[in-house]
């Protein structure tokens, strides 16, 4: 299980590439999206979300399915924040902090599904599988990145970092940072040999 300390730094760099949004908006690929990246994928589950309207009360059914459909109306790939105007409601931030737990135990499951033996891994490659996790869904990360998961399932870190670049829109720096760890994991694994 992630430890606490994994987690607030799980949670603070979840936070910082894909921000903290109260408000629905359009992730990249045109999603609706809440959150620190939570997916709405239709208007029933944001139903399900406790939304609260401009007055700080609940928000029915109807104000949500209006927010959702407006936002899904508009242009995807903008700013988070250019989405706000096209909104009246917001979710707590108790209730992002709620969604963002669920996701990392949920995303630990399907890592220790996919890499056997996750657990054991070190730190910081379990921090580059949850960030690499939460971005691409554990059927691409599975599928579609055979010589990464090769390497990762033989515990060359050096290969796994050189095989993590991501594609736009990921930014330079969240490439950087998965690949950062992925490289202080072998150097702490060379230097650990005796």
């Amino acid at each position: 299980m992630a430890t606490t300390s994994e987690k607030k730094i799980l949670r603070a760099k979840l936070e910082e590439y894909e921000g903290n949004i109260p408000h629905m908006y359009l992730d990249s690929k045109g999603y609706v999206t809440v959150g620190i990246g939570h997916l709405l994928s239709n208007v029933a589950n944001a139903q399900k979300l406790p939304f609260k309207n401009a007055s700080k009360k609940a928000a029915s059914k109807e104000e949500i399915k209006t927010d959702y459909d407006t936002v899904k109306k508009q242009p995807a790939n903008r700013l988070a924040s250019s989405y706000k105007k096209h909104t009246k409601l917001s979710l707590p931030s108790t209730e992002i902090d709620k969604l963002t737990d669920k996701h990392i135990d949920s995303f630990e499951k399907e890592l220790k599904k996919v890499y056997t033996g996750f657990g054991s891994f070190p730190a910081e490659v379990r921090l580059a599988l949850f960030d690499l996790i939460f971005n691409l869904g554990m059927t691409d990360l599975k599928n579609k990145w055979p010589n990464f998961n090769a390497a990762i399932k033989a515990k060359d870190w050096q290969k796994a970092a050189d095989d993590s670049n991501r594609k736009s829109p990921i930014s330079a720096a969240r490439n950087k940072y998965v690949k950062d760890l992925l490289e202080k994991a072998a150097k702490n694994k060379k230097t650990a040999k005796p």
